[in-house]
């Protein structure tokens, strides 16, 4: 007969139960037949284990973690969804392009399971080129790929932005229409001049009609792809940062509240707004390298992004942080 439930010799059972199936791996009937129990009362028993945390059942590898950030980033954020790359371990510029390799994959992946169709707006950076190459033939049904914001370098540093876009469209057999404009301007004036010129204003209604934007989370870094494309100078960088500048979504620089951080500068910005971004039904943002937790908080705040793709001390950063 077995024990009263809380009694030592009940307590006692339920251990000698959980060491027999659990670290003897003997089935139930097994240990029903040595202790004179049905196969019925065991499998109860077994239940009753667990319960009292008699037995914890952990689940150990590495990729368990990862998952538990990704539901931990949704739960806390109210995300559609949430990535998160295992880094191998690195230091200095190896550690960013590992990142940026993994995280790539992860939001590849995501992407051709959701198949968004329509027209897909992109951004520019070393993390778009890297989601770029990682792209699989046939990954959407997309009619055309458009570019989100500005990229004409103004210096002998290319944005590669073309070949961003012609990964995207040939993978896809979408077509594809390049923003032919740089990020940033020298004033806000000629920033709505161009703004008015038919060839841009045509590719700038165009990313407004799409339903999916994906886009890199960039920060205002020395070897950053604004700085060494000519659109920031060094006197802005240190501005920006002064300001609390995060980094940066689609060319606009936001603070750690989610807020515009140099309203002069982003009056300056030539591409899609942050309020037309954020309206899109699936908006994903990537974050890979080291310092990239701030901007990626950042652009949650501001709604910017509702899919989050990111290397493991990114998400880390966000949820203690956030």
């Amino acid at each position: 007969m077995v024990a009263k439930r809380g009694s030592p010799g009940d307590v006692r059972l339920l251990v000698r139960i959980s060491q027999l199936y659990y670290r003897m791996h003997l089935s139930q009937a097994q240990i029903g037949e040595q202790l004179g129990l049905s196969r019925f009362a065991v499998g109860r028993l077994l239940e009753r284990a667990l319960e009292e945390n008699i037995v914890r059942i952990e689940v150990v590898h590495p990729a368990a973690r990862l998952v538990d950030l990704e539901d931990r980033l949704v739960g806390r954020f109210g995300l559609d969804a949430a990535l998160v790359a295992d880094v191998p371990a690195a230091s200095g510029d190896a550690a960013d392009d590992l990142a940026r390799d993994a995280v790539a994959e992860l939001a590849a992946d995501l992407l051709a399971q959701r198949r968004p169709g329509g027209v897909i707006g992109v951004s520019w950076g070393r993390t778009m080129l890297a989601v770029a190459r990682k792209l699989a033939q046939g990954w959407t049904s997309a009619t055309e790929i458009v570019q989100l914001n500005g990229a004409a370098s103004r210096s002998d540093q290319p944005t590669r932005v073309g070949e961003i876009l012609e990964r995207f469209a040939s993978t896809s057999g979408a077509s594809f229409r390049g923003l032919a404009a740089p990020a940033i301007v020298g004033s806000a004036a000629l920033r709505d001049a161009l703004m008015r010129d038919p060839a841009i204003r045509e590719t700038i209604d165009l990313a407004r009609t799409a339903t999916t934007a994906v886009f890199g989370l960039g920060i205002p870094a020395p070897d950053s792809p604004h700085l060494a494309s000519g659109f920031v100078d060094e006197a802005e960088q240190a501005r920006l940062r002064s300001m609390g500048a995060a980094g940066d979504v689609i060319g606009r620089f936001l603070g750690a509240d989610g807020q515009v951080a140099w309203p002069e500068l982003d009056a300056r910005t030539i591409g899609l707004s942050l309020a037309e971004l954020a309206s899109k039904p699936l908006r994903m943002g990537i974050a890979a390298g080291a310092g990239r937790g701030p901007i990626a908080l950042a652009a949650i705040r501001a709604r910017v992004l509702n899919v989050i793709a990111c290397d493991e001390s990114t998400a880390e950063w966000v949820l203690t942080h956030g």
